[in-house]
């Protein structure tokens, strides 16, 4: 553990930044987030994260409040601010750009070299993931579709087993998404800041499910529904990909240690959690 670290964080009031700052705060680093004046922040100060009131585009006007932390780490999904974020935290220092497998878009076994391939909702990432890695000592995180809690993308087929209702699956559920819990992605990104890693990463666990498999492993009679959809949004939902993070696990020493299918307990009891993000 290197402890002692000074980091700033765009997103930590949401649900993937939320995990992050916790778990840095967890390693013995100083914290501070990029929060907007609306927004609920109790939770991080009770952990001793440092507040900086503002949105991401009042960035370029907070100038040397900005300066000496050890790395920046932009989680906040915002695309219309996005760029505004990179141009003012990029070039000060060792940089963690969050970025998504759908940049690689329908794909069998593409990996941390593989060219990107976007779907239309992200296509905007990919100029952005250049402009990042325009710095050598920068990093691009591309984390799977995150589980765990209230918020991920699988969180609606938790509370329909919960109410006894059908679980709703766009498509035929014979796709596969790239996934990573949510514990094990904040570890991936304490590993990057402590290692000041850089280059593209991959946050993806072993995963191999399709839909169909994962919705069944929820519960021992679940019904599942399968649903048409419409979109760019539908598109990433129908999306069919397997990933590798190979590289990324070798650099790093970060291994996984959950699965979504062998996980199911683990993760009913943080969804039934009441502090569940």
């Amino acid at each position: 553990m290197v402890a002692g670290m000074r980091i700033f964080m765009t997103g930590a009031t949401g649900y993937i930044g939320g995990a992050v700052a916790s778990t840095l705060r967890h390693h013995g680093h100083d914290v501070t987030a990029l929060v907007r004046p609306e927004s609920e922040s109790r939770r991080l100060r009770d952990l001793g994260v440092v507040i900086l009131s503002g949105d991401l585009d009042a960035l370029p006007a907070l100038g040397e409040a900005l300066d000496g932390y050890d790395s920046y780490i932009h989680i906040a999904f915002a695309p219309q601010s996005d760029r505004t974020a990179i141009d003012a935290l990029a070039h000060r220092g060792h940089f963690i750009y969050t970025s998504g497998v759908w940049v690689l878009g329908n794909t069998r076994g593409a990996d941390e070299t593989s060219a990107p391939n976007p779907l239309p909702l992200v296509a905007w990432r990919v100029a952005h993931e250049g402009l990042a890695l325009q710095s050598p000592s920068n990093a691009v995180l591309r984390p799977g579709c995150v589980y765990g809690g209230k918020q991920s993308l699988c969180a609606r087929w938790f509370a329909a087993v919960d109410q006894n209702q059908p679980v709703e699956i766009v498509g035929e559920g014979r796709n596969h998404w790239a996934m990573i819990d949510l514990h094990d992605l904040a570890a991936c990104y304490v590993a990057i800041v402590e290692q000041r890693a850089s280059g593209v990463m991959h946050a993806i666990d072993d995963t191999r499910a399709t839909l169909d498999e994962c919705a069944q492993a929820l519960a021992p009679r679940v019904e599942i529904s399968h649903v048409p959809g419409e979109g760019d949004f539908a598109d990433a939902l129908l999306v069919d990909q397997t990933i590798e993070s190979r590289i990324t696990r070798e650099r790093l020493g970060w291994t996984p240690k959950r699965t979504f299918t062998n996980s199911i307990e683990e993760q009913w009891r943080e969804w039934r959690s009441r502090d569940s993000g």
